[in-house]
């Protein structure tokens, strides 16, 4: 008889406790989930930051937060939370256990593989009893980004073409004498203006001495990336990591132009997140632009919006004089010789970097392989 109410007595405890914890578990929770900043290059380490609060005088035994992140997203190993992979996605489980009016702040190690646009969308919470026996879920919807520039490729500058010189950087031949970069003094000649004067050297020699000037080079350089990996691809891009490569080299030479006080643009036959149309970056000069250029090589889309060669035919009608265009390309054909041909004619300096094969770039041999001028 005494064990008979004591099986009675722990089924209605279980009961009672069941029913308190499906109806209150998850009230008064507040959860958070936020990346420690908003953007970061491709290969570094960042944290993704969780914050969970009970606000009530009812303990949570266990809580499970569950949510599907890009496989690109990579996590580094810890305790209390668990990820498995696919080819695209990944979900990501964490489980908490809180007292009481509690807080608790976990953090977790990632780091991108993969320039792109990650979102922290919504997150599925599940909460029980102390026996695990019963569980109720609930939605929290949250609203997070992080931006994924593209790690740019070190490219030095002499290997940019260059056919428009005037202005910031300094060159072996004459161009033209560039009146705000004083190289030293020289002796004065006829035709020289007053206003030129050096009166220090004058002092110093004894004679009169006027600036001389470095001849510099300002170019502008319009960048075009074409997300086409072969001459028989319609829309979908089938070697995602070559066109990534190529991106990467885009950022890297628009990055060596920056530095150097230049000009740059962008294009590509790809469009942003959420658009549609063909991304367009027209050239300006300072990390302004630069932070704008990487913008928008980390909402590329890789999806063809045109054929490369339509995009470069729409070029011949823009009007800019005396370009600096640097193409890269997965392939190089007939027709696309053609238009960079029409280019050249109008005056632009045209130099074609050709991507690396499938085989070169599983070697590794990608900037070295695949890099010629054309």
């Amino acid at each position: 008889m005494i064990f008979f109410w004591f099986l009675l007595t722990a089924a209605l405890i279980i009961y009672v406790q069941g029913v308190l914890f499906r109806r209150y578990s998850l009230r008064n929770l507040k959860y958070t989930r936020r990346f420690q900043k908003n953007t970061c290059v491709r290969g570094d380490e960042i944290e993704l930051i969780e914050e969970l609060s009970n606000e009530k005088w009812l303990p949570v035994p266990w809580l499970r937060a569950e949510s599907q992140l890009s496989a690109h997203l990579k996590f580094r190993g810890g305790d209390n939370f668990a990820v498995s992979s696919g080819q695209h996605y990944q979900n990501h489980r964490s489980f908490f256990s809180l007292a009481p009016y509690t807080k608790l702040t976990r953090t977790h190690r990632l780091t991108p593989v993969r320039r792109g646009v990650y979102t922290l969308s919504s997150i599925t919470m599940t909460g029980g009893d102390l026996f695990g026996s019963i569980g109720v879920s609930q939605q929290i919807h949250l609203q997070g980004e992080l931006l994924v520039y593209p790690k740019a490729a070190d490219v030095p500058v002499h290997e940019l073409p260059h056919h428009s010189w005037q202005g910031e950087t300094e060159v072996r031949r004459f161009i033209v004498p560039d009146p705000f970069v004083v190289a030293g003094a020289r002796a004065y000649q006829p035709g020289d203006s007053y206003r030129q004067v050096n009166w220090k050297a004058t002092a110093r020699s004894g004679s009169l001495q006027v600036h001389q000037y470095a001849y510099t080079a300002s170019r502008t350089l319009m960048i075009y990336v074409n997300v086409e990996d072969g001459e028989s691809m319609w829309r979908t891009v089938t070697n995602e990591a070559l066109i990534e490569l190529g991106i990467e080299w885009a950022a890297g030479a628009a990055l060596a132009v920056i530095n150097e006080g230049m000009e740059v643009g962008f294009a590509a036959n790809m469009a942003k997140v959420g658009e549609i149309d063909s991304v367009r970056v027209l050239p300006r000069s300072g990390h302004d632009q630069m932070n704008i250029l990487l913008d928008t090589m980390a909402r590329l889309k890789l999806e063809r919006t045109e054929p490369f060669r339509t995009l470069l035919a729409q070029e011949t009608g823009v009007g800019y004089n005396c370009l600096d265009l640097l193409i890269i390309s997965a392939y190089w054909n007939d027709e696309l010789e053609r238009e960079s041909e029409r280019l050249r004619g109008l005056g632009h300096a045209v130099s074609v970097w050709t991507l690396p094969s499938a085989k070169a770039l599983a070697d590794g041999d990608s900037l070295q392989e695949g890099r010629a001028g054309a």
